[in-house]
């Protein structure tokens, strides 16, 4: 049939779906699971993970490996990209690997290279995809971000958060505190963003002291977010009338049973975690945690829901 004679253009635009999307948008985003999934397949046939607990060069990989070093380069780009070459990876071994666990016990990894190599860069990815500019939203929107002058990342990894919020307030100098290991990362993202007015503190804020005092203490996702043994140092390291942000998981999340079972399956020197997926042994409740604050001069402003697992609370302390 003549498409003309029909009485249609080729500039029309086609019908669209209920959620606005163009009629070939569910294939293709089907094709995208089906695509990741073989490329994880592939990997793990490979045994790609296996030569990579150790990082080294596409090239090198290839040659161990016995494939094409081009192909390969690829398909680490593919899964790093999906988060799954940093730390999902691993994940999926350990339920091939379920039988064993389950009899011995979770496997054991060392904290300071286990960040590094394997949390950090997976929570950077995940941050970059949205999380981050979220986050940084929220922020710069509370009252007092715009005329800080100083803050602390606390257990801030890969830096980012304190990056964007520098790019966000010209007066802004931050310092990142993490694990001296972890801290070899965070220098590497310093440098890729051109942060200079973002620096690194080695430290373990278990035991050692926090750098202040600064306008801002800034706290995502770490296994102290919940831990009211460490608000003492917080408030210490803020001046009066200073900001505690601290973003951590909602204790109503929806629980997955196989989640829970895949956060039991590995475990880290030094940290005793709870059943319960993102808990330690020394987290409490939110509503304990705030009270907490509360008793250390730390007045709950105000808790901000970021999505639909976490939420951030905003406290100052007195001045």
């Amino acid at each position: 049939m003549n498409p003309i004679a029909d009485g249609r253009s080729l500039i029309e635009r086609p019908p669209v779906g209920t959620g606005g999307e163009f009629p070939l948008t569910c294939l293709e985003q089907a094709l995208g699971g089906v695509r990741l999934y073989y490329a994880l397949a592939g990997a793990l046939e490979l045994g790609l993970f296996d030569r990579l607990r150790s990082p080294m060069t596409a090239v090198a990989l290839a040659a161990e490996l016995g494939t094409r070093p081009d192909e390969t380069a690829l398909l680490c780009e593919s899964l790093a990209i999906h988060g799954l070459l940093a730390f999902q990876g691993r994940h999926v071994e350990r339920w091939r690997d379920l039988a064993r666990l389950l009899r011995e016990g979770p496997e054991l990894m060392p904290r300071e290279e286990f960040f590094r190599h394997t949390v950090i860069p997976s929570m950077a990815e995940h941050a970059r995809c949205g999380l981050l500019q979220q986050v940084a939203g929220i922020v710069g929107g509370l009252p007092g971000f715009a005329e800080a002058e100083s803050l602390l990342d606390l257990g801030g990894g890969h830096g980012l958060y304190a990056i964007a919020l520098c790019q966000m307030n010209p007066r802004l100098r931050a310092t990142v505190f993490d694990l001296p290991a972890v801290t070899e990362t965070t220098r590497d993202f310093i440098d890729r963003y051109g942060a200079d007015r973002v620096s690194v503190v080695a430290g373990d804020f278990n035991t050692d002291p926090l750098p202040g005092p600064v306008d801002i203490v800034f706290s995502s996702s770490n296994p102290g977010g919940k831990d009211p043994a460490l608000i003492p140092k917080i408030a210490g390291a803020l001046k009066p009338g200073g900001l505690f942000l601290n973003k951590q998981g909602i204790d109503s999340a929806e629980t997955d049973p196989l989640l829970d079972l895949e956060w039991n399956l590995w475990t880290f020197d030094g940290v005793k975690k709870q059943r319960s997926r993102y808990s330690f042994s020394h987290s409490v409740p939110l509503a304990g945690y705030h009270r907490a604050l509360e008793a250390n001069g730390l007045s709950v402003l105000t808790v901000i829901p970021v999505d639909g697992t976490s939420e951030m609370t905003v406290a100052r302390k007195s001045a």
